[in-house]
C-alpha cells in the first residue's frame, strides 16, 4: 500500500469522474467462480457503487463508528468478541458472495488483486508480499500442517491483521457480518475449499509454570532443531540461512525479530506461539514442530518468550482523534507551551518494507484557534538522518500526513473513505511531507530544475541527490511540501502559489517533533477542508534515513478519524 509514494503524474484530474467504470472493470476481471452469485443479479448499464451492497441507512452520530444497527451486534461495526463462533445460518442467504465482493473491491484488491492471486496495484511497494489465494496455502492456522485453515482461523487474521507487515487489522472497519462475507469470497478464490475439508483443530492446553530448568531446556531445543540457521543465535532472525530463503511462490522470506513481541504475526501469547510451532507456517520455510512431545514445544515457547527484550506497545488502529481549540496564536515552534497539557494519541505504523527495528509507533496531537490548525507528531529514532554535503546519496528522516478530502467519513455510508494507500480513481487526497533537512538541501541544489519525462517507478531507489524527485517543486525555504494523488503512481506537486502549509522539525534525544500549520480556510479545491462538522480522515507516514527509506518505503497507519473542536 504504497502511502504517499513520489511518483510524478502531470493531470492531477485526470479521470477523476470514473468511479463506476472503474468497479466495472474490476468486475469483468475477476473470475467467474469467486465472483459470480446464485440468485439475483445486478443488471443495468451501471455497475454497483463499491460498498453499495453493504450500505447502511444511518443516522449521524457525534464519533465513532457511526453505525445503526438497531443494537445488533453481529451488524455493528468493531463488535467481534466471540471469534470462535460458527457463522449464523442466517449467513446462509443469498447475496452473501456479492456482499464479500464488494468489501474485497473497496478494501483489499489494491494488494491481494482482483483475482486474488496476491498481485494488486500496491505489491510492487511491499515486502512480503500480499497473500495469494488460488492456492488455498495460509500460514496462520489452528490445523496442521498441509491442511485448509478453519473459518475462524481466516476470521482472526482479518481482524488483528497480521503485524510486522502491511496488512491492518480490519476489526473496527468490519462487522461480524462483513467478515463472514469477505471469508466467503476469500475461500471462492481456491477450488480447494470446495475439494477437502477444513482441518482439525489440534489441541492446545494450558502452559506448564515457567521455570529456569524449562527456559533452559528451551535453549537447547532451539539450537538441537536448528531454529538459530534462520532466526540466529540471537533469535533477531540473523541466522546463516536468513538471507536466502524462498517461499513457496518463490518470494524472498523476511525472518522476523522473535524478541519483539509486536512482531509476531500469529500472536505473541504463550498459547500463540504453541499454536505457530506446532502448525508451521505454510507455505514458507517454517515447518511444524508438532512430532516434537507438547512438553518439548512449551519448553521451545518459554525460551523464545523469555527473549523479549521490550514491552508489546499499545496503540490504536482507527480511533477518533482531536484538534483542541486554543484561542492563542499558533506557530510552528515544536517547543511551544501551547502543546503543554493537549491530549494526544499514540497511533500504530507498519512497514511496508520488512525491517528489524522499525518504528512502530508515533505519537499524533492538533490543536486550533478557529483560523489556524496545528499538528504536531512525535516518535522515536535513534538516529538523526538529514542533508549532508559529505555522503550527497543520504536518505532523509521524514514524515507526511494525508488527508481524505471530500465529504466522506470513516466506515459509514456504505464505506466511502478513499483507499488509505494515496486515495483511488475519483477519491483524491491531500498530502503534507516533511523532509529533514531540507533548506539544506535546496542550497546545494541550487537553481536546478527537473525536466523531461522520467519513469519515476524507475527512480524509487534514489537518493536525495541521485533522485530528480527530490528537485519537484521546490517552492520555498519552506521543508514542507503539499501533494495531492487519487492512487498509485498519480501524486501531484501543487502549484507554488498553492503550497500554504508551513512546517518544521526537531530532532533531539532520540526523538522526532515535527508541527505543520495550515490556515483553517482553504484556498484550492485540493486543500483538505478543515471546517466541517464531520471528522476529517487523517493517516500518516514516516520515513526512516538509517533505513533508507525513500518514495514507497516507509512505515505508514491507517486512516484516523480527526474531530475539529471549536470550542
Amino acid at each position: 500500500m504504497e502511502l504517499f509514494n513520489n511518483v510524478l503524474t502531470n493531470n492531477r484530474s485526470k479521470d477523476f469522474f470514473l468511479p463506476a467504470l472503474t468497479i466495472i472493470l474490476f468486475l469483468l476481471f475477476i473470475p467467474n467462480y469467486a465472483l459470480s452469485q446464485s440468485g439475483h443479479e445486478h443488471h443495468g448499464d451501471k455497475g454497483p457503487l463499491s460498498g453499495s451492497e453493504y450500505r447502511v441507512d444511518e443516522k449521524p452520530m457525534e464519533h465513532h463508528h457511526h453505525d445503526d444497527s438497531d443494537g445488533d451486534l453481529f451488524r455493528t461495526r468493531g463488535s467481534h468478541s466471540d471469534l470462535g463462533a460458527k457463522k449464523p445460518e442466517a449467513m446462509q442467504e443469498e447475496g452473501l458472495l456479492a456482499r464479500g465482493r464488494n468489501i474485497y473491491l473497496h478494501m483489499c484488491v489494491f494488494c491481494h488483486g482482483k483475482d486474488g492471486n496476491g498481485g494488486g496495484t500496491a505489491t510492487d511497494y511491499l515486502y512480503p508480499w500480499p497473500r495469494d489465494f488460488r492456492l488455498g496455502i495460509f500460514k496462520f492456522r489452528s490445523t496442521p500442517t498441509d491442511t485448509l485453515p478453519r473459518d475462524e482461523d481466516l476470521y482472526r487474521t482479518i481482524i488483528k491483521g497480521v503485524p510486522g507487515t502491511s496488512m491492518p487489522a480490519w476489526g473496527d472497519a468490519l462487522s461480524a457480518q462483513d467478515t463472514w462475507a469477505l471469508i466467503n469470497l476469500i475461500k471462492n478464490f481456491s477450488p480447494r475449499f470446495s475439494k477437502e475439508p477444513q482441518g482439525e483443530k489440534i489441541t492446545i492446553n494450558e502452559p506448564p509454570q515457567v521455570t529456569p530448568q524449562l527456559i533452559a531446556k528451551g535453549k537447547e531445543l532451539f539450537t538441537k532443531h536448528k531454529c538459530t540457521a534462520c532466526h540466529g543465535q540471537s533469535l533477531r532472525g540473523d541466522g546463516r540461512l536468513a538471507e536466502s530463503l524462498l517461499d513457496a511462490w518463490k518470494h524472498a522470506v523476511f525472518v522476523q525479530d522473535l524478541t519483539v513481541p509486536g512482531y509476531y504475526k500469529g500472536g505473541f501469547e504463550a498459547k500463540d506461539i504453541f499454536r505457530t510451532v506446532s502448525t508451521g507456517l505454510d507455505g514458507t520455510p517454517m515447518s511444524s514442530y508438532a512430532h516434537l512431545p507438547e512438553q518439548d514445544r512449551w519448553a521451545l515457547v518459554h525460551y523464545i518468550r523469555s527473549q523479549f527484550t521490550r514491552e508489546f506497545k499499545k496503540a490504536e488502529f482507527e480511533t477518533d482523534v482531536y484538534s483542541f481549540r486554543k484561542d492563542f496564536e499558533l506557530n510552528t515552534d515544536v517547543n511551544s507551551p501551547i502543546w503543554d497539557g493537549v491530549k494526544s494519541t499514540n497511533l500504530v505504523l507498519r512497514p511496508l518494507a520488512a525491517r528489524r527495528d522499525a518504528i512502530e509507533i508515533i505519537n499524533f496531537a492538533s490543536v486550533n484557534n478557529g483560523e489556524q490548525l496545528a499538528v504536531r507528531l512525535k516518535w522515536e529514532d535513534p538516529t538523526k538522518n538529514a542533508f549532508s554535503e559529505v555522503t550527497q546519496d543520504y536518505f532523509r528522516d521524514g514524515v507526511a500526513v494525508q488527508f481524505a478530502l471530500g465529504n466522506v467519513t470513516l466506515h459509514t455510508h456504505g464505506h466511502n473513505e478513499p483507499f488509505f494507500g494515496m486515495g483511488n480513481r475519483g477519491k483524491p487526497v491531500n498530502i503534507w511531507h516533511w523532509k529533514s533537512g531540507l533548506e539544506e538541501t535546496l542550497e546545494a541544489e541550487g537553481d536546478q530544475e527537473y525536466a523531461g519525462d522520467v519513469d519515476m517507478d524507475a527512480l524509487i531507489f534514489g537518493g536525495v541527490m541521485s533522485n530528480p524527485v527530490t528537485k519537484l517543486n521546490l517552492t520555498s525555504e519552506n521543508a514542507v511540501e503539499e501533494l495531492n494523488a487519487e492512487g498509485f503512481g498519480t501524486i501531484t506537486p501543487q502549484p507554488a502559489d498553492k503550497q500554504n502549509v508551513e512546517g518544521y522539525g526537531e530532532w533531539k534525544d532520540g526523538v522526532w517533533t515535527v508541527v505543520f500549520l495550515r490556515d483553517m480556510l482553504k484556498t484550492g479545491k485540493w486543500d483538505t477542508e478543515f471546517i466541517r462538522k464531520d471528522p476529517t480522515m487523517v493517516a500518516l507516514a514516516v520515513w526512516d534515513g538509517i533505513k533508507e527509506d525513500r518514495n514507497g518505503r516507509k512505515v505508514i497507519s491507517v486512516w484516523q478519524r480527526l474531530n475539529i473542536l471549536d470550542k
